[in-house]
């Protein structure tokens, strides 16, 4: 629900509208003398309000042919449900199939200013706070222009095994993307990095979701030109998409590494921007890449890209393969999980250094005693769940509480309550 001005979209290639015009210059010119200039982002507001599993409403662009296994009533957003996370693919599906609007660089103005980063703590609706009606822009009264991609798809070489994915029940079945995979894998590996180079190369940046643990929000803190490449074991905290911009390699260290942006704000790490050690899968930030091609674009996906616009979700009961093409990528990402949603830990991960302090923080104010001893707080938390939003949120359940209490480490590094 943070994506956006401050940040990040979703991908350069359809995100920003720099420089367009707000109202009528003389003429009508193409370049229009005396129009007021305006920075101009897609909103991902329509996304987390309407993209979601409580959408049933059949695709307003692009539906489905006759003869495929969809049926009206099914949501084809299941995974997803507002500002309690969702999942990539979801995401995409809806930029193909409804399209989103635009809002200014505040993020509060334009056509559909984004309002679910006030969403206080529970979004009960799973709707971002705000309901699914964006058929009139809020800044002049007109039915908005909707933005689409007309193609996109996933990088997934067929070759590499899959690292681990999300179960029916939202536990995650397999771990280990705190660690590079092994060298058995190298020149798997190194086909799949060159098919995202390939892409991005040809169409621009491209979107990939990983695993975060507990102590990647603070590394870029402490190192905001470093090179993420930890495999010191922290817990992971829940999922985060970034985009992919570019590639290099460190010239003191010799290094490969990714070049990524966030949407957690210019505060975050160097200006919203960091680097990622390269070619490992370190996150599995190699392991669940998604690309697109906006509505008349001359963007065309390369070779690399399983194509997914067919794509029918197995919880529509009604599933149907993607269209491959003559892809040499495999049929799935090798990870998938809904990104932003929380995760419960177990007790030695949330009595790990980098969780306890906010765990005890939660604790002494579930309690009213903000002098409890640490080991005695950490004893009081009966369960913990953590999610990846701005930082690492944790919820608390304390022994004799009713409520749960809610406290956000941010990425600057200071604790907030509720």
């Amino acid at each position: 629900p943070h994506a956006g001005a401050h940040g990040v979209g979703a991908m350069e290639r359809m995100f920003q509208q720099a420089g367009r015009c707000v109202g009528q210059g003389s003429m009508g010119m193409a370049h229009p003398h005396g129009c007021q200039r305006g920075a101009f982002f897609v909103s991902p507001q329509a996304l987390v309000s309407c993209g979601n599993l409580n959408n049933t409403d059949a695709p307003t662009y692009h539906p489905y042919p006759a003869n495929t296994s969809y049926r009206p009533g099914h949501t084809l957003y299941p995974s997803s449900s507002g500002c309690n996370g969702g999942e990539a693919q979801d995401a995409w599906r809806f930029f193909y199939h409804e399209g989103l609007t635009v809002m200014d660089s505040t993020q509060h103005g334009g056509c559909t200013p984004y309002t679910s980063g006030l969403c206080s703590g529970n979004d009960p609706a799973n709707n971002g706070c705000h309901v699914c009606n964006f058929d009139q822009c809020s800044d002049t009264g007109l039915r908005p222009q909707r933005i689409t991609v007309d193609s996109f798809g996933w990088i997934m070489e067929e070759d590499l095994p899959e690292r681990g994915h999300w179960k029916h029940d939202e536990s995650f079945e397999k771990k280990g993307s705190d660690q590079p995979r092994p060298e058995s894998q190298r020149a798997a590996m190194d086909r799949q990095v060159r098919k995202m180079q390939v892409e991005m190369m040809t169409n621009g940046p491209i979107h990939t979701c990983i695993d975060v643990y507990t102590n990647f929000p603070t590394f870029w803190n402490a190192v905001p030109q470093g090179i993420y490449n930890s495999t010191e074991g922290s817990p992971m905290e829940g999922g985060h998409c970034i985009e992919l911009l570019g590639w290099g390699t460190d010239s003191a260290t010799g290094m490969p590494y990714w070049t990524w942006k966030n949407s957690w704000g210019p505060n975050f790490a160097n200006g919203g921007y960091g680097r990622i050690i390269r070619g490992v899968d370190l996150l599995g930030i190699e392991s669940d890449v998604w690309a697109g091609c906006p509505t008349g674009s001359h963007c065309e996906l390369t070779e690399g890209v399983v194509r997914n616009e067919t794509w029918v979700p197995k919880h529509a009961w009604f599933p149907v393969a993607p269209n491959r093409g003559n892809s040499t990528s495999a049929a799935a990402p090798s990870r998938s999980w809904p990104g932003g949603k929380e995760i419960e830990m177990r007790r030695q991960d949330f009595t790990h250094h980098t969780v306890a302090p906010i765990v005890v923080a939660a604790v002494r104010e579930a309690l009213n005693d903000p002098d409890m001893d640490r080991e005695a707080a950490l004893a009081a938390a009966t369960h913990v769940w953590t999610r990846s939003v701005r930082g690492t949120r944790v919820r608390v359940e304390v022994e004799g509480v009713r409520e749960h209490v809610t406290v956000t480490r941010h990425m600057e590094g200071h604790l907030t309550v509720g």
